[in-house]
């Protein structure tokens, strides 16, 4: 229902105050209608709160059944990484991935000189695109913040400078985990000739 002030009146969204016999009824009813879809979202999102929840319980419980069916201790190995569950007949699938969220310390700021460096030393035998990929490694977004598929992407170039391989080094120590998010998806496909499909939940954000 919409807010109320001290006297039980309806509150707009300028804080007006309305006796509720001169609310309108397409007013009072549409009012009516939100808090009812409202209602029914907030049990839906508990229920898929408590599916997700579930869902990781009893891939855990399975993963403990296989370590133990390999004769591997649970408590030694008990991170999974990403996994994938298929069922028998290959037609329906449960992925669960874990997304790291990667940050850079300070040293990042001196993997970039040794880059600079290394840039700087070879500009007359390097191609401009090349040199624009690498810089464009390190442009901060509008929060200041590099892109960290960028600069950990700068690792596969085969490089083999003095200089750059310092600085791949230094990336390397830079870099830290802040944390990390298990998601889990569904899948499924008519035979094993077509392709997965997701079954549409939005479990990320419950």
């Amino acid at each position: 229902m919409a807010q109320l002030n001290e006297k039980g009146w309806w509150l707009d969204k300028k804080g007006d105050a309305f006796h509720p016999d001169n609310v309108k009824a397409v007013d009072s009813i549409k009012d009516k209608l939100v808090e009812k879809l409202l209602d029914k979202s907030y049990l839906i999102q508990d229920t898929l709160s408590d599916f997700k929840e579930q869902s990781f319980k009893e891939v855990e419980n399975y993963y403990s059944l296989l370590l133990e069916t390999y004769d591997i201790d649970g408590k030694k190995n008990s991170k999974k990484g990403n996994l994938t569950l298929e069922n028998f007949s290959g037609t329906k699938k449960v992925v669960i991935n874990v997304a790291d969220r990667i940050a850079f310390d300070e040293k990042l700021n001196i993997a970039k000189l040794k880059i600079d460096e290394y840039l700087h030393e070879i500009t007359k035998d390097s191609s401009s695109d090349v040199q624009t990929l690498i810089t464009k490694a390190f442009e901060v977004d509008k929060k200041g913040d590099v892109n960290a598929k960028k600069i950990l992407a700068l690792k596969s170039y085969d490089i083999k400078h003095k200089l750059w391989v310092e600085a791949m080094g230094i990336i390397a120590e830079a870099t830290e985990i802040v944390s990390s998010k298990n998601y889990i998806r569904f899948y499924t496909r008519e035979s094993i000739e077509e392709a997965y499909v997701q079954v549409s939940l939005d479990l990320a954000g419950v």
